[in-house]
């Protein structure tokens, strides 16, 4: 089952997207470093977050999910970041939130700006541990991932949630 936050995300994604689940690239990896070295350099006092597959070094997109986290800096690390990767594609000043999407040595980045780290993204924090410490456990999601591999993104990401509230112990 899913959360009730898990299910309002899958009722925004549309219905027409696929799932393009690839071999992992180690050259993912370096990309994210380098993006997160110009983070951390531009923005001293931010937290960078490297999560995600490419993180665990398993198949997956081939992206890199960045979160800066910037404390009270939020509206002036804004603007740092649109000069360093361009117009943020999503912005909410009320929330406290901003997405750029852009590609990096061919991978795609998704990178957030936030303030503080949300419930979502504890809940996507907790499961990365998990994953970084359980070998059997990351290749297992690893399966999922590949065996998805084709599917609808929504039935895509259903599996991946239904695995993370899995091993977080979470039964709704």
């Amino acid at each position: 089952m899913l959360t009730q936050n898990q299910e309002g995300y899958l009722n925004t994604v549309p219905e027409d997207r696929v799932a393009h689940v690839v071999a992992f690239d180690p050259a993912a990896q370096t990309a994210a470093k380098e993006i997160i070295r110009e983070l951390e350099s531009a923005l001293p006092s931010a937290q960078v977050i490297y999560i995600g597959s490419s993180k665990l070094g398993i198949a997956g997109e081939n992206d890199i999910d960045l979160t800066v986290l910037s404390g009270d800096r939020f509206e002036p690390d804004i603007e740092i970041i649109q000069k360093m990767y361009g117009e943020p594609v999503k912005v909410n000043l009320k929330n406290k939130f901003a997405k750029w999407e852009f590609f990096r040595n061919n991978f795609p980045v998704e990178l957030y700006l936030g303030e503080a780290v949300t419930p979502n993204l504890q809940e996507q924090l907790d499961v990365q541990k998990i994953l970084e410490n359980d070998p059997a456990l990351r290749s297992e999601y690893e399966q999922i991932k590949l065996a998805s591999d084709g599917l609808s993104w929504k039935e895509y990401i259903r599996r991946k949630y239904e695995f993370w509230n899995k091993i977080l112990g979470i039964n709704q």
